[in-house]
């Protein structure tokens, strides 16, 4: 199965974006913790649990798996709410991302769904 260029190199972004979402919620959880005194420390958490879970995500996408697009989907609606009720205004922006990156990868899946199983 060829997958598309797009695709492709959507997937590679959503890698890169998911390792460093891990890494800044666990070893640079201090600089976000001083720019965001106000965090629940919950939150961490959280989101270094929803950063694995995007990325097994991608993992799964990259193994030609459907099931990743709706963790995906799922992982999405999370970090929309979670940021919008921590995060006020900035969340807003947050949750926008997250619904158009869900979108952007609907449309690059979108010509191979097919392939998926």
């Amino acid at each position: 199965m060829k997958r598309p260029m797009f695709l492709t190199i959507w997937l590679v972004l959503m890698t890169l974006s998911a390792v460093w979402s891990i890494y800044s919620y666990t070893l640079g959880s201090e600089n976000i913790t001083k720019m965001l005194p106000n965090l629940p420390s919950w939150a961490l958490i959280v989101f270094v649990l929803l950063g694995v879970v995007n990325l097994f995500a991608v993992i799964m996408l990259w193994m030609w798996k459907k099931m990743g697009f709706y963790i995906s989907i799922g992982s999405a609606i999370i970090v929309s709410s979670l940021s919008g009720m921590i995060l006020g205004g900035l969340g807003i922006a947050a949750s926008i991302m997250a619904i158009l990156g869900v979108v952007t990868l609907y449309f690059a899946m979108k010509p191979v769904w097919q392939n998926f199983k």
